[in-house]
């Protein structure tokens, strides 16, 4: 397989509530189509991937349960350790459409279309993680060098860490205090392309800049006020988890290339 030169455009970067958008089948694989273009988000950085479908010419659709970032490659910028960039995206499809997409053709017009509430959801819970991640490193920045493991859900968002000494109910609070205070202020939300790479993001709100490359919210408010709760996950690991009851999912700024998605 060559794969030299060759990248799937990132149209959720381009605009990030683009929810349906042309495209052009690249590669047939036994269970993916790789595409040229796409607006559907992959699964990185614990953030769940997108699904939807890719509309065909003749009017039929197939469903896609994942999406996969494959054959990206380390850019070795200061500051973004763990990042992978260019590479191409597999739409993984269901099962049960496999049959169908056998049939499809490199060079095929189609569209591609994410299932929005799903992205709206994944959009505010990441944010929200940042939120939290915030407060962690406000009240235990110890515990950020010893984070191992991170899940961005539909409804909430987990870290889990190595640590010395446990959260304290008196640190969990804090951090809860510290992420619900940004949200009250209906802090502005920015992401910034680094200028050596476009593939690598920083997130950004207040003075606060985090390297991350997921879907995010314009402003904190839509998070609506967090629980956070500390869970012990055995000798020297926890877990801190975060749950947003009062979020507001934001349907209407989705869009499509070519007709109106969501009201």
């Amino acid at each position: 397989m060559n794969l030299i030169g060759r990248t799937t455009r990132k149209r959720y970067y381009e605009d990030p509530y683009l929810a349906r958008s042309e495209a052009v089948v690249v590669r047939r694989g036994e269970d993916y189509l790789e595409l040229d273009a796409t607006v559907a988000y992959p699964e990185g950085g614990g953030q769940e991937s997108d699904r939807g479908v890719i509309h065909l010419p003749d009017g039929r659709a197939i469903r896609f349960i994942e999406a996969k970032r494959m054959y990206g490659h380390a850019p070795r910028l200061e500051g973004f350790p763990d990042i992978e960039v260019e590479g191409v995206i597999w739409h993984v499809i269901h099962p049960d459409d496999r049959p169908v997409a056998a049939k499809i053709e490199a060079g095929t017009a189609v569209e591609v279309e994410i299932e929005v509430e799903r992205r709206a959801r994944l959009t505010l819970s990441h944010s929200a993680a940042h939120l939290v991640y915030l407060g962690i490193a406000r009240y235990r920045p110890d515990a950020i060098a010893g984070l191992f493991g991170c899940h961005i859900k539909l409804d909430g968002a987990r870290f889990d860490f190595r640590v010395e000494e446990r959260f304290t109910p008196d640190v969990v609070q804090s951090i809860e205090a510290f992420a619900n205070a940004l949200v009250s202020r209906s802090a502005a939300i920015r992401v910034e392309t680094h200028p050596q790479h476009p593939d690598a993001r920083i997130w950004c709100c207040e003075d606060a800049r985090i390297p991350c490359g997921g879907t995010h919210l314009r402003a904190t408010d839509a998070v609506g006020q967090m629980r956070v709760r500390r869970k012990c996950l055995g000798s020297g690991k926890e877990r801190l988890t975060c749950e947003f009851p009062e979020a507001r999912i934001e349907l209407g700024p989705y869009r499509s290339e070519t007709a109106t998605v969501c009201s």
